[in-house]
């Protein structure tokens, strides 16, 4: 029955290999948006029932669907965690809600980007790398999503390393709670203020994104709308990354 379910959703498994742990909600934008939604989640309660899906419901957020230990063997699946649901469906929808901008051209997940083969990034690991693309200038963009807030050096030693890490242009900070940007933006001025830091304040002003949006460990709304602060100015997520393609 297992490999009928597969052979019969495709789309749905090549998108759950792509996000491994994805919201109902998004998983039916990224694969069946004309279908109605009781008849996706149906088709998604048949997949659970099968063994091939598994789901775990936060309150307040959408539910999370995330492989079986089985598909995850069955579709060879490297590095998955299951520890990391929450956090990875976070990811996943501010991914894929990045998608929609016009200058958003690919979205890489650590299992996609961090091979023996290709991983050059070696003091850096993001939540994701996303590649822009405007008027012919490609820039790589990293994704880091703080559910929770870290101490001093933690975000100081992560700071540091993106401003030196030539290979990304920027590093996008999304966050679901105002008193971890604040303290974010605080810790960001302190170190454009400390002269000690003088060699990385360019980097540091140029390449460091804080962005605050309520929504995101919910059900994310208004990306573009959200507040961001940027080259000691808030602004509007927007104002960098543009309307969505379908705005």
């Amino acid at each position: 029955m297992n490999e009928l379910m597969l052979e019969r959703n495709p789309e749905l498994f090549e998108i759950i290999s792509k996000w491994r742990c994805v919201t109902t909600v998004d998983l039916k934008k990224l694969v069946a948006e004309n279908e109605s939604y009781s008849a996706f989640r149906q088709r998604v309660v048949r997949l659970e029932k099968g063994g091939l899906l598994k789901s775990i419901l936060y309150k307040g957020f959408n539910k999370i669907v995330y492989p079986s230990t089985d598909l995850v063997q069955k579709l060879g699946l490297n590095s998955f965690n299951a520890d990391n649901v929450r956090h990875d469906a976070v990811v996943s929808s501010i991914c894929s809600e990045l998608l929609n901008h016009k200058i958003v051209k690919e979205v890489e997940l650590p299992h996609e980007y961090k091979t023996k083969s290709t991983w050059r990034f070696k003091s850096i690991e993001p939540d994701a790398i996303v590649t822009l693309e405007k008027n012919g200038n490609v820039n790589y963009m990293a994704v880091e999503v703080e559910l929770w807030r870290k101490d001093k050096k933690r975000i100081f030693e992560k700071f540091t390393d993106y401003a030196k890490a030539k290979e990304y242009s920027y590093v996008f900070y999304f966050f679901q709670s105002q008193s971890a940007f604040n303290s974010y933006k605080k810790r960001l001025e302190e170190y454009l203020a400390d002269s000690d830091l003088l060699h990385l304040h360019l980097d540091l002003e140029q390449k460091i994104v804080l962005v605050f949006n309520a929504t995101i460990s919910k059900r994310l709304s208004n990306l573009s709308e959200s507040e961001i602060f940027y080259k000691k100015q808030f602004k509007k997520f927007k104002d960098l990354l543009g309307d969505r393609s379908d705005s």
